[in-house]
């Protein structure tokens, strides 16, 4: 029925994490990873850290990666999603670009990454923005510590904004080429559901 045996309350798979690795219980089952041991193949390296790479985390010996990762932000929710093997691992709230400067839509890679940049334009000098991933020359997935309104509304010129602490975790395990998918509708009037 879906519900985790490792917890009353009637908790299901996908809302409960027994080993505290970063798993929950339904991704466990889908890697095949233990749901009682936060390191499967005991190689050092958290089932977790493994998966989000998209490497093979039943065996110590095989280091390869294998399992396929996107990024799909959807415009509509003003949500980032991380995919590893068709699972849903990270769901974030972000803010996409303004109706006016709207970020693009389309299917794009991940470029380069810098840890720090600043960000220069008509009306703004951002200095020391983290964790910049662009997905298009001009168009960067980063934090913004400007505003706090993740998930609510649009705030940029089209870049997609992140709070700096689930810009970080997403930096951490990104790696140049991996896939980013920009779908959805811009909310006309700013905040989502508009």
């Amino acid at each position: 029925q879906g519900y985790s045996p490792h917890t009353g309350g009637g908790l299901r798979l996908h809302q409960f994490d027994h080993d505290k690795d970063g798993l929950h219980d339904w991704a466990e089952r889908w890697f095949q990873t233990s749901m009682g041991v936060a390191d499967t193949d005991g190689d050092g390296t958290s089932d977790f850290d493994e998966i989000m790479k998209g490497k093979n985390s039943l065996s110590a010996e095989d280091d390869s990666i294998r399992l396929e990762r996107r990024i799909v932000v959807d415009r509509t929710v003003q949500r980032l999603y991380y995919y590893v093997d068709q699972i849903k691992v990270l769901d974030f709230p972000v803010s996409t670009g303004n109706p006016q400067s709207e970020t693009p839509a389309g299917e794009f890679t991940i470029e380069r990454m810098i840890d720090v940049k600043r960000y220069v334009g008509p009306g703004y000098d951002l200095a020391g923005v983290k964790w910049n991933m662009q997905f298009k020359p001009m168009y960067y997935i980063h934090a913004a510590y400007w505003h706090n309104d993740f998930g609510k509304r649009t705030h940029s010129h089209g870049c997609v904004n992140m709070t700096e602490k689930d810009s970080g975790l997403l930096y951490k395990y990104m790696d140049v080429g991996i896939p980013v998918i920009i779908e959805g509708t811009t909310p006309k009037r700013y905040a989502v559901g508009t």
